[in-house]
Formats: structure tokens, C-alpha cells, sequence
């Protein structure tokens, strides 16, 4: 809810939602991304996470997989925090995609609203 809430902060209405939980791997973060990618409206996709259970690497190599495999063609802003954050962000800036770090949420809510704003409605 906080990510809901942390997009509605920024003046943007959420079109869609997922968790892809604690057990994630990286076909479960592609498949996430194929759901997410069903709706039109989808923008910009914000990847929130806080990795306890769930490693940002992890998360990170889904992301890319995801983003490649599917071809994706709106912004991605990836805000990872927790277990392997920085190998996760490592993968992320060497990944060679225009994939987008956040750091921290505040920094999130801000380059989403950036992102969605170079985006045709």
C-alpha cells in the first residue's frame, strides 16, 4: 500500500499492482512485468523493493530478463533496498538497458513522476 500511496503522492493515479512476494525468482518477475504489461494505461513501471527475503540481485537480474525478453517500452524505475543491494544495483548499471535507480523512496516518487511526464497518455 505504501507504493499506492508513494505514486498518489506525486499526482499520479496507479494503474496496476503486483507483489511478487518473498519467494520471487527471476521467471516470477518476468511473468510479473507480462501481467503488469496487459493494461494500456501502464506508463511507467516502478519495481519497489525491500529486499529482506527477497535478494536485490535477484530482483535485479528478473528486471533485465523481463525488460529484454519482453521487449519493454515505458520507463522502468527500480528502487531496490535490503539483502545484496548493491550487487543488484551493479547488475542494473551494467546492464546496458535505460533501466532508471532510485534511491530511496522519495527519490522514486520523483523520477517516476519525470518518467511519466516524457510519456504519451
Amino acid at each position: 500500500m505504501a507504493t499506492l500511496d508513494l505514486i498518489a503522492s506525486v499526482g499520479l493515479m496507479p494503474a496496476n499492482f503486483l507483489d511478487v512476494g518473498g519467494s520471487a525468482n527471476e521467471e516470477a518477475v518476468t511473468k510479473a512485468f507480462e501481467i503488469v504489461l496487459t493494461d494500456d494505461k501502464v506508463q511507467v513501471i516502478l519495481v519497489n523493493i525491500f529486499g529482506g527475503i527477497m535478494k536485490c540481485d535477484i530482483i535485479a537480474q528478473g528486471v533485465i530478463n523481463a525488460a529484454r525478453k519482453l521487449g519493454v517500452k515505458v520507463p522502468i524505475v527500480v528502487r531496490l533496498q535490503g539483502t545484496n543491494v548493491e550487487e543488484g544495483r551493479k547488475l542494473l548499471a551494467e546492464s546496458g538497458l535505460a533501466l532508471i535507480s532510485a534511491d530511496g523512496l522519495d527519490d522514486a516518487a520523483k523520477k517516476v513522476a519525470e518518467a511519466a511526464k516524457g510519456v504519451k497518455a
